[in-house]
C-alpha cells in the first residue's frame, strides 16, 4: 500500500444572471485514477476510484490525499478462485463439487482505516440427480478421462456450467488498511442488488428478487437485508411484495441519510412514442419504511435516474431522463405536489443539508431549485465547466455528499462524433463545491 499526495489543485468560480453568488466552484482535480467513483462509499469524507491496474484508490475529499491499495485479489485473506495446476485439470476441479470462481471485487464502504468489499462469484456442485441434455433429453454421463459431462445419445460434450448446479455466492470482506489483511464473511447466495449505504446505521443494504415463475402473476417477493460494514454480520432482513415483471425488473436505488427509508425505482425506457415497456402497473417507485418493514408504491416516470429523499418535509423528488420532468410527491402518501418540465432530462438529484435547495443535474446544465417555491433560482451550462462539451452522456454517475457540500463528477472531454462529453480515462474525476 502506498500513499500519494494530490497535486494540481485548481479553483474557479462561476456566476449566472440568476445567481448573486458562485453557483459551483471547482475544488480540485483528482488525477490518481483512471475512472470516477461509481458508488458512494462514505457520507462526505472519502471517495474510491480505480487506477490503471484496477487497484482501489481512496481519496480524502477534505485534503485531496490519496491512498492506493493493492489490487483486491492480491490482498491477504481475500477470497480467491480455486487454483488448478493446469487448464486441463479445470474440469476435474469443477466436478469435485468444491470449485469456486470469484470474479467481482467492489469497494462499497470505507471510513479511511477499514474498507468493506463485496466479493461475488460462482460455486459449482454436482446435481442431486443425473442431469438431462437440453438438446435431446438424454441422461448425461461423466466422461472419466475428460472429467466432463457428455451425452451418450448425441455423443456430445456438455458444458459443466450448463449441467452442474451453479450458485451465485457472495462474501463481505473487511480490509484493515494498516495490516493490509482481509477478513471475509459469507453472505446470502444469489444475485444481489446493491441498494446503498446507511452511513448513520453503519450498514449496507442489499436486495434479492426471489424466483416465483410460473406461479406468480402480479407480485413477487423481494428480500431486503443489511450487512454491518465493519464486521460483515447480517443486521436486518425482511421481505416486501413488488410488482412481478416477466423479464425481471431493474431498479435504481437510494437510502435516506437517516437510514430510515429505502427507495427502489423500476427502470423503464421508451418503447415507442407513447409508452415504455412496463405496464400493469406502470413504472413503480417503492418507498420502504425500515422500522415498520412496509412499502408504499407510487407511479414514476420512465428512466427516473434522479431522486432525493426529504424525510423532514415528507417529500420525494423524482427526476426523469427521457420525460425531462421533475416530479415532487408527498412521501407518506404518494400524493403529487408538483410536476414540471426541465429541458435536457434529469440524471441526478440531491439536497442541501437543510433541504432548502435541490441540486438538479441534467445532461446540459446544473440547476439549483428553491424547495419552498419549487422554482429554479440559478443554473450553469455544462460547457462552462467543461469547455467544448455541450452535453454529457454520463450525468447519472454524479455523486453528491450527504452534507450537501460537494459533487463528484467524471472528467469530461469532447466526444469524437459530436459535442457530447465522455469520461476522460486518463484524468480521474473532479470535485465541485456546491452553493
Amino acid at each position: 500500500m502506498s500513499v500519494l499526495l494530490l497535486v494540481g489543485i485548481i479553483t474557479f468560480e462561476i456566476s449566472t444572471p440568476l445567481a448573486a453568488k458562485p453557483l459551483f466552484r471547482l475544488e480540485r482535480e483528482v488525477n490518481a485514477c483512471n475512472s470516477s467513483p461509481e458508488i458512494q462509499v462514505s457520507a462526505d469524507k472519502y471517495a474510491v476510484c480505480k487506477n490503471e491496474k484496477w487497484a482501489p484508490v481512496i481519496v480524502n475529499l477534505n485534503d485531496g490525499a490519496t491512498t492506493v491499495m493493492k489490487p483486491l485479489r492480491e490482498v491477504e485473506g481475500m477470497p480467491v478462485s480455486t487454483v488448478v495446476a493446469e487448464r486441463s485439470m479445470r474440469n476435474a476441479s469443477l466436478m469435485s463439487g468444491k470449485h469456486r470462481d470469484y470474479q467481482g471485487y467492489e469497494v462499497l464502504w470505507t471510513d479511511g482505516t477499514t474498507v468493506g468489499v463485496h466479493v461475488t462469484g460462482y460455486a459449482y456442485a454436482l446435481p442431486d440427480t443425473p442431469p438431462k441434455h437440453a438438446k435431446c433429453g438424454g441422461e448425461l454421463k461423466i466422461h472419466e478421462k475428460l472429467q466432463q459431462y457428455y451425452c451418450p445419445a448425441c455423443n456430445q460434450l456438455v458444458s459443466s456450467h450448463d449441467a452442474m448446479k451453479v450458485t451465485h455466492v457472495n462474501q463481505w470482506a473487511t480490509v484493515n488498511l494498516a495490516s493490509g489483511k482481509a477478513a471475509p464473511v459469507a453472505m446470502p447466495d444469489g444475485r444481489l442488488l446493491l441498494v446503498g449505504n446507511d452511513f448513520a446505521g453503519g450498514v449496507f443494504w442489499f436486495a434479492r428478487l426471489e424466483p416465483c415463475a410460473p406461479a406468480c402473476t402480479k407480485t413477487q417477493k423481494l428480500t431486503l437485508f443489511s450487512i454491518n460494514t465493519t464486521t460483515g454480520a447480517r443486521s436486518t432482513e425482511f421481505q416486501i411484495d413488488v410488482p412481478y415483471r416477466e423479464k425481471g425488473p431493474g431498479y435504481r436505488t437510494a437510502v435516506s441519510p437517516s437510514g430510515k427509508t429505502l427507495l427502489l425505482v423500476e427502470y423503464d425506457e421508451l418503447q415507442d412514442k407513447t409508452r415504455g415497456f412496463l405496464a400493469n402497473p406502470v413504472v413503480s417507485a417503492l418507498v420502504v419504511t425500515v422500522a415498520t418493514r412496509s412499502v408504499l408504491r407510487m407511479d414514476a416516470l420512465m428512466t427516473t435516474y434522479g431522486f432525493a429523499i426529504d424525510e423532514k418535509n415528507d417529500r420525494l423528488y423524482l427526476g426523469s431522463n427521457q420525460s425531462a420532468k421533475l416530479v415532487v410527491r408527498k412521501m407518506s402518501t404518494g400524493a403529487l405536489i408538483k410536476e414540471w418540465s426541465i429541458p435536457g432530462g434529469m440524471a441526478h438529484l440531491s439536497l442541501s443539508a437543510d433541504a432548502s435547495r435541490l441540486y438538479v443535474f441534467t445532461k446540459g446544465e446544473f440547476q439549483v431549485v428553491d424547495t419552498v417555491k419549487l422554482t429554479t433560482t440559478s443554473k450553469v451550462a455544462v460547457k462552462t465547466l467543461f469547455p467544448g462539451v455541450d452535453k454529457w452522456m454520463t450525468a447519472d454517475r454524479v455523486i453528491t455528499t450527504q452534507d450537501g457540500l460537494r459533487a463528484i463528477t467524471p472528467a469530461l472531454i469532447r466526444a469524437e462524433l459530436g459535442p457530447w462529453g465522455v469520461p476522460d480515462p486518463k484524468s480521474g474525476f473532479r470535485v465541485f463545491l456546491l452553493p
